[in-house]
């Protein structure tokens, strides 16, 4: 009787996490897709008062254009004491099962090696904004909408 009960109430928590995981990816789909409809327009990311070491700026600022298909123009302008640097890059955002896939085609800056991809998990959406965690770091990124 024991070894009945032990055996069906296993069953019964196999299928509840069954149906659990069923839904969650239904509510990562949908999120997805809601999502991508979304993304199209420019995307702002600023940080200020970043930690300093040498060679590091002070602060950044990003601006990403991103079209209807999912490619992007990136600029960016990072403040060093001394200096601003400004780079451009090209490629696209791919939004799946809850990540922001990120491949760099093509990079004016000449330490950045292209093509390369990321992945970042997407934390949350607003409709006007977005929180990333890159995969590998603790690093988040906030992205602004600032026009359609």
């Amino acid at each position: 009787m024991k070894k009945l009960t032990l055996i069906s109430l296993l069953s019964v928590i196999i299928s509840a996490g069954g149906l659990w995981l069923r839904y969650h990816e239904r509510m990562i789909q949908a999120r997805d897709a809601a999502f991508r409809g979304r993304l199209p327009g420019v995307w702002l990311r600023t940080e200020d008062g970043l930690p300093p070491g040498v060679g590091k700026p002070l602060s950044l600022r990003c601006t990403n254009t991103v079209a209807a298909d999912g490619s992007f123009v990136e600029r960016s302008w990072f403040s060093h004491p001394d200096r601003t640097n400004t780079y451009r890059r090209t490629g696209t955002w791919l939004v799946k099962n809850g990540y922001l896939l990120e491949t760099v085609k093509t990079s004016s800056n000449p330490c950045e090696v292209t093509p390369h991809s990321d992945a970042g998990w997407i934390d949350s959406v607003k409709t006007d904004e977005f929180v990333l965690s890159w995969s590998g770091t603790t690093n988040t990124q906030i992205w602004r909408k600032i026009s359609p």
